[in-house]
């Protein structure tokens, strides 16, 4: 055991001096703590792959760490009580905490000064705070005093406290997402997950595929919804709704603009060919290929209300292929049959995640049946991929483009919590949709069976590394 300790030691200051003499090389000092994030260029650096590798290893490390030298009846109990953290991470966010403290610079503001502007009551509202910042999400900087920090300021919306509180149900609007993010995850994402067991041990729900039966919608006592979106757009649903749809926007803020472009290589595709882009919301990643492929056409496809709002999406991101009708948009119900026949590729991003395997077959089986068996098509699923906790033998089989764990001994190959995000996924999706994320055996089998082969797949870079490309073409 003290082996063990010694080497995840040495993981961390290894790891710690690793990143210490990129930023020396470079005339920079890694971003504090205790002060706001800023997309400056110390803070861009993050982005070296070199300093992303060390920052999840040293991670890793540490929740190992701790893991191993805590007694195991605090690690469970903290474990267990970890609910409080989504719980004051929401009230922060939605009472707009966080743009109070901008406001008040790095000497913070005293709790009943807070609690002032935002009609709070401050005791209560300074346990909140001191919770959270315990957790390093906000500062006390003396008594009763709170600051924002590196992580708090994160969920800045942007907008002034004035607009904020005189606006409340458009707050989110024309933000950058991620406190809208923060805002679901912590409300309709946290109450569904109280409902796990209950959903698990019910046998009209804990053996059912159908998107009706999720805990999401027993936690809001739902039960007359067809699935999660039906219940969005149900009346008294309108601020959780348009959260929602912002959230989203947060989400995709945190990948690469250009991620789309990297892996498959669409150069290889007829240069005036077709790409059905299926449940493409606003089209987003149609945009970043049409324009890196000029020669290309887009069929953008999607439930009538979104397709409208992509047409608008279009008009201001690229009005060119608008005009020259490179792009169209087309009400589509994916599980319909797929009316482009024999185009070049489909585009399926974050969509089968949404459906449990029976629905997800139905949706596959409809692109394969559009494509004759002698022409040439590409299927581009694009989702998060789901990493075994356990290695794997080293002698098994690869699938080209898979990568084996770089994790070191003795940590877990799949980085432990310092890379949870996939399964944070996968549990939202079972709670939404009665749905998953999937390993690659599982897609792998799940293609198979919709009749395509998978041939290779694209891991995406360190900071979205789970959103996996990947590439099918018919069986």
């Amino acid at each position: 055991m003290a082996a063990n300790l010694l080497l995840l030691a040495d993981i961390i200051s290894s790891g710690v001096k690793s990143i210490d003499t990129i930023y020396s090389d470079q005339g920079k000092v890694f971003p504090s703590l205790d002060q706001s994030y800023t997309l400056d260029s110390a803070e861009a650096l993050r982005n070296d792959p070199r300093v992303q590798e060390a920052c999840i290893t040293i991670a890793a490390a540490a929740f190992q760490l701790i893991a191993t030298v805590r007694q195991p009846q605090t690690s469970v109990f903290n474990a267990t009580c970890s609910y409080y953290l989504s719980a004051t991470l929401r009230v922060a966010c939605e009472t707009n905490v966080v743009e109070v403290l901008r406001d008040a610079g790095s000497a913070g503001m005293h709790v009943n000064a807070i609690g002032q502007r935002l009609n709070l009551n401050p005791p209560l509202l300074g346990r909140i705070l001191r919770y959270l910042a315990t957790h390093h999400i906000f500062r006390e900087v003396s008594p009763d005093v709170f600051a924002n920090n590196r992580l708090s300021s994160v969920i800045d919306k942007g907008k002034s406290v004035d607009d904020l509180l005189s606006t409340p149900l458009t707050k989110y609007d024309m933000t950058n997402g991620i406190a809208a993010l923060v805002g679901h995850c912590t409300d309709e994402d946290y109450k569904g997950a109280g409902f796990l067991l209950e959903h698990l041990t019910d046998p009209d729900s804990g053996f059912s595929s159908e998107p009706s039966k999720t805990p999401m919608l027993r936690a809001f006592g739902a039960s007359e919804s067809s699935n999660v979106w039906e219940w969005f757009e149900s009346p008294g649903n309108e601020y959780r709704f348009k959260r929602f749809g912002v959230a989203m926007d947060g989400v995709n803020s945190m990948q690469p603009t250009d991620a789309i472009l990297k892996g498959f290589g669409w150069n290889t595709l007829p240069q005036d060919g077709t790409v059905v882009d299926v449940g493409a919301g606003l089209g987003v990643s149609s945009v970043a290929l049409a324009k890196a492929f000029p020669s290309m056409k887009f069929v953008v496809q999607d439930r009538p209300k979104v397709v409208e709002e992509a047409a608008k999406y279009w008009e201001g991101k690229y009005p060119e292929a608008v005009r020259e009708t490179r792009v169209t948009f087309a009400s589509q119900d994916f599980f319909d049959p797929q009316p482009v026949k024999n185009p070049s590729a489909f585009i399926l991003k974050q969509i089968v995640h949404d459906w449990a395997d029976e629905y997800t077959e139905r949706i596959l089986r409809r692109l394969r049946e559009a494509v004759d068996d002698d022409h040439q098509c590409t299927l581009v699923v694009i989702d998060s991929l789901i990493p075994y906790a356990c290695r794997q033998e080293d002698n098994r089989q690869l699938i080209p483009g898979e990568r084996p764990s770089s994790a070191p001994l003795p940590l877990l190959p799949n980085f432990g919590p310092a890379d949870a995000s996939p399964y944070f996924t996968d549990l939202s999706m079972w709670v939404h949709f009665n749905s998953q994320e999937r390993t690659l055996g599982h897609m792998e089998r799940l293609l198979k069976r919709s009749g395509w082969k998978l041939t290779r797949i694209y891991p995406g870079e360190r900071s979205s590394a789970h959103l996996v490309q990947f590439i099918s073409v018919p069986l």
